[in-house]
């Protein structure tokens, strides 16, 4: 049997540190008080996209920070995404990661402001729950309690009604404040970062 020219050999090895190398990519969790790191670039280009959105502390101090879209896939009738933010800063990374988002927003309303949320998950193998799970201060808010009292009720919000939105500890129409004051944080954190997701959203499917 004839040997394999050292050169295709070599040329296997560098594919598979390759390969390697991009199968342990994975995102970085959320540091205290810093702003999401910039996303993979090769050769120059950025490998996400990004966009900003107003991240709020504890007690409502507001800075800009960076969401990426690790995923985006449209069809006729609404795009489905993946996003990565930071909601909760004040803790260790050990307790608190990135929140990454799916959600579906409709494409085909009249006006962008009338484009809705058609799903939206935080798990199911779609996303993850990034904030504390139960929250720090109240055991009964876990992930669960969070999703049926917050994060399914934004289904059918429209852009709209994000845009009316008035800020840190306030909360959409569709939303029994009472459910879910005790965690301010989580809640504006995402509802923020839909807010401009709509804006994005609303940019590049209702253009003018």
């Amino acid at each position: 049997m004839t040997n394999m020219p050292r050169y295709k050999i070599l040329l296997a090895i560098i594919m598979i540190l390759f390969l390697s190398g991009c199968g342990a990519r994975s995102l970085p969790r959320a540091r205290p008080g810093l702003p999401l790191d910039p996303p993979p670039s090769y050769g120059g280009m950025n490998y996400f996209t990004e966009f900003e959105f107003t991240h709020y502390t504890s007690g409502g101090t507001a800075e800009t920070y960076k969401a990426v879209i690790l995923f985006e896939q449209s069809i006729s009738t609404f795009t489905a995404y993946q996003v990565a933010f930071v909601s909760c800063t004040c803790r260790d990374a050990l307790v608190n990661y990135y929140h990454v988002c799916y959600v579906e927003l409709l494409n085909t309303k009249p006006t962008a402001e009338r484009a809705a949320i058609r799903a939206i998950s935080f798990g199911n193998n779609m996303g993850l729950w990034g904030d504390s799970n139960p929250n720090y201060y109240i055991p009964e808010y876990t992930q669960e309690y969070m999703d049926a009292h917050f994060v399914q009720r934004l289904v059918g919000a429209t852009k709209g009604e994000f845009d009316e939105w008035a800020g840190y500890g306030t909360w959409l129409e569709c939303i029994d404040a009472d459910a879910i004051s005790g965690a301010t944080v989580s809640t504006s954190n995402i509802t923020s970062m839909l807010r401009s997701l709509f804006q994005y959203h609303a940019n590049k499917y209702y253009p003018e």
